[in-house]
């Protein structure tokens, strides 16, 4: 968003946070908006400062923090490989201390960028609920501990995105923005933002995998449901329950709720790749998934040529070239399984169908096969 010189206090404020995160750029996909008859852009939120869209809403946390409190202050995290790159780099930018924790199997290029921030970094457990369990029990005096997802001035944060996109639409609405949803956060600033801007109708396709569908969960439970146990390969959206600002956003907003597959996710990845020659995490492969395989087709049938469809590329540094070269192994072309709300689709013969109108008596149809097993 674009402000003017003027130097009262809150647009001194606001320009301050900006160095923080950066504006991103809605670049417009020739290859899915002709594959769609739609025209399909990328919030390129891959390109923040600290690899993902975590800057926006930690940003805004770190800064306000900064701004009551003063730089005497030390940032604890342990919330989660985005999270704590975006913690580490706003310690750095606003000069205050940082103490990160990671698992102990974290990649050392991960660990390296976090100590050349300045931050004091400790290798602890085997995933990252035991580093976030960790990394509490360490906050001392002048120490606040950074959450993931579940604050207001994250929100607020998050929220800038949409009066970015208002800008680079030229004030037309889109038909829809599709939003990867972990904890909820960038999800409940997404919708706060189409409320600042009046964009009401602006429906939000919230999208995560099958193994770490909390919001779904709790939309179809009408209340906040804790998932026992979370398994995906999107590990930013490894969430167990989503924030309950989400699920009173959602009611209050047109929100519709989609999982997809972890193979679905992976397969995003790598066209992406192969399109844009950048690499993005499977969080970020959830909500491309749904344009590379067409599904955004048949969430929204009234789609035009000249319908505008935003996908948030939130970006995200847990992917290696490894890992992408193993996904182009193991999830090319994978088949389509999808989940909305208490429903399972497959996509067979370019549709989708409904898994009880499916035959189930063949036992050759490994789609049925999968979409039984998630």
């Amino acid at each position: 968003m674009h402000m003017d010189d003027s130097s009262d206090d809150e647009n001194q404020s606001f320009d301050e946070f900006q160095s923080l995160h950066v504006g991103t750029p809605l670049l417009h996909s020739p290859n899915l908006s002709v594959k769609l008859n739609c025209n399909v852009f990328y919030k390129m939120e891959n390109i923040q400062p600290s690899g993902s869209v975590k800057m926006r809403g930690i940003g805004n946390f770190c800064y306000r923090t900064v701004q009551t409190r003063g730089t005497d202050v030390q940032f604890v995290c342990g919330s989660g490989m985005n999270t704590v790159l975006a913690v580490s780099y706003c310690s750095r930018q606003l000069g205050t201390e940082a103490l990160i924790v990671v698992p102990k199997a974290t990649d050392d290029r991960i660990c390296d960028t976090i100590r050349n921030d300045g931050s004091q970094l400790i290798l602890y457990g085997d995933d990252w609920s035991a580093s976030e369990a960790h990394a509490r029990k360490l906050v001392r005096r002048n120490g606040i501990y950074v959450p993931s997802s579940d604050h207001s001035h994250m929100w607020q944060g998050y929220s800038t995105i949409v009066h970015e996109i208002k800008t680079q639409l030229h004030d037309t609405p889109p038909a829809a923005i599709i939003c990867p949803v972990g904890g909820g956060g960038l999800l409940n600033g997404v919708i706060m933002g189409l409320q600042e801007v009046e964009w009401k109708e602006v429906p939000v396709i919230a999208v995560e995998t099958h193994g770490s569908n909390s919001f779904q969960s709790s939309v179809v439970a009408g209340k906040v449901v804790s998932l026992p146990k979370t398994s995906t390969i999107a590990s930013s959206l490894a969430v167990k329950s989503v924030s309950s600002k989400s699920l009173e956003l959602s009611l209050a907003h047109p929100v519709v709720p989609f999982a997809v597959s972890d193979a679905m996710a992976a397969d995003a990845v790598r066209l992406f790749a192969e399109d844009s020659k950048m690499i993005v995490e499977p969080a970020s492969g959830t909500g491309l998934s749904l344009c590379y395989t067409k599904i955004i087709r048949d969430i929204m049938p009234s789609l035009t040529p000249s319908s505008d469809v935003v996908v948030l590329v939130t970006g995200g540094s847990d992917i290696t070239l490894d890992q992408l070269d193993e996904y182009r192994k193991k999830y090319t072309s994978p088949p389509v399984v999808v989940k909305s709300g208490s429903e399972v689709f497959l996509k067979m013969d370019n549709s989708l169908t409904n898994v009880r109108d499916v035959n189930m008596d063949d036992p050759s149809s490994t789609d049925v096969q999968m979409a039984l097993n998630i």
